[in-house]
């Protein structure tokens, strides 16, 4: 088994506060598409979408707040 990368868990959690990609990259001091790269190997590890575009924003699935309890 492959060793976890928790340092997604740590973007997971700014992801979830922030509700956007651009400021999320900006809290954690990386660019936009290394936040949106992250994203894309959270949605990978977990099989599920985390946030979805709703207007101008993000807005977390079912799983991703079941997640936010258990990662904050």
């Amino acid at each position: 088994m492959a060793v976890p990368d928790l340092n997604l868990l740590v973007a997971l959690d700014v992801l979830l506060a922030e509700g956007s990609v651009a400021r999320a990259a900006q809290r954690l001091r990386l660019s936009p598409s290394a936040m949106s790269r992250t994203l894309a190997r959270l949605r990978e590890t977990t099989g599920d979408p985390l946030l979805v575009r709703a207007g101008r924003g993000l807005v977390p699935t079912p799983r991703a707040l079941e997640l936010r309890e258990r990662v904050s």
